[in-house]
């Protein structure tokens, strides 16, 4: 019996987190650009992948453009297709990966948005030490910028992957790689009084694995409850409005490359597969030189 369109994606994904060790964030957005992609066929009358044609490819690209996507999210789509086809033609579903054809828009390459010293001082003291979520988020928030860890990798901490006294981090990051990563003394001490005077209070004598837990339930932070509480302190601090976690990550690449260390070492920390991935932050820091040079220097 032949396979409908939403078994093929089905199929899809489980090869992805199987066979190809696919992180779940990545795959779910997999999912999601497929999924669009298969509305739209079932919409045109299209029953199998073996009727699409290149021309039905670049309607769907074209219709998508339309809906005024970002060059980004319209690339990532492309891309997700790509692979999708690419999986076909290895199913023998269909004989050729048409969407290789496709255009990929081109991309303005942004710098990524960095904190000053300052302005990570200030959204670190919006917490509340006197409370004892105030004292998570502190914890949460010094690792953030202390480690340049991601999001999913914080709220994924557990215990076992906590040495506190030699102050490392034991991280599985994308695709399931594993890395050490040390974070500092300020990091070290917000850890100890969270775990000290604020993380019983919050469990109310429950246990759990996990480093950060969302309250007695003893569940795991999310993704988007960090990404809100960054907002928050961000907010209370005075700082601007589009701060989030991953901006610490960048502040952390940024700052450790500013005062010398060594850009491989940085590509070790922030767990890049490729060095290109982590040379942007030499372009920020090459601006802020430049920036630091125009309002110091005395002749114009």
């Amino acid at each position: 019996m032949e396979r409908s369109l939403d078994a093929w994606v089905e199929a899809f994904l489980d090869f992805l987190f199987w066979e190809k060790r696919v992180a779940d964030n990545t795959i779910l957005g997999y999912g999601q650009d497929i999924s669009s992609f298969v509305q739209f066929l079932k919409e045109k009358g299209i029953v199998s992948f073996g009727e699409v044609t290149l021309l039905v490819l670049e309607e769907f690209v074209s219709q998508e453009s339309d809906r005024e996507l970002e060059a980004t999210s319209l690339a990532r789509k492309i891309s997700a297709l790509r692979t999708f086809f690419s999986f076909l033609v290895r199913e023998k579903e269909v004989p050729e990966n048409l969407a290789r054809l496709l255009d990929t828009p081109r991309l303005e390459r942004n710098l990524p948005q960095v904190l000053s010293l300052e302005e990570v001082e200030a959204l670190l003291s919006a917490c509340d030490k006197t409370k004892p979520r105030g004292l998570r988020d502190r914890a949460i928030l010094e690792l953030l910028y202390s480690s340049g860890l991601r999001v999913g990798e914080v709220v994924s901490l557990e215990f076992s992957h906590l040495d506190l006294e030699n102050r490392m981090l034991r991280l599985w990051g994308k695709g399931f790689k594993e890395r050490m990563v040390p974070f500092g003394e300020e990091a070290h001490e917000a850890i100890s009084l969270y775990l000290e005077k604020g993380r019983g209070e919050i469990l109310k004598g429950r246990s759990s694995n996990y480093l950060f837990i969302n309250g007695p339930s003893a569940r795991p932070l999310t993704r988007q409850s960090v990404w809100n509480m960054v907002k928050r302190y961000a907010k209370r601090a005075n700082l601007r409005e589009d701060i989030t976690p991953h901006t610490l990550r960048h502040t952390f690449a940024t700052h450790l490359l500013e005062n010398g260390a060594d850009l491989r070492v940085v590509q070790e920390f922030l767990g890049h597969s490729d060095i290109s991935t982590t040379q942007i932050y030499t372009h920020v820091s090459k601006k802020v030189l430049r920036e630091t040079y125009d309002r110091a220097f005395p002749r114009k």
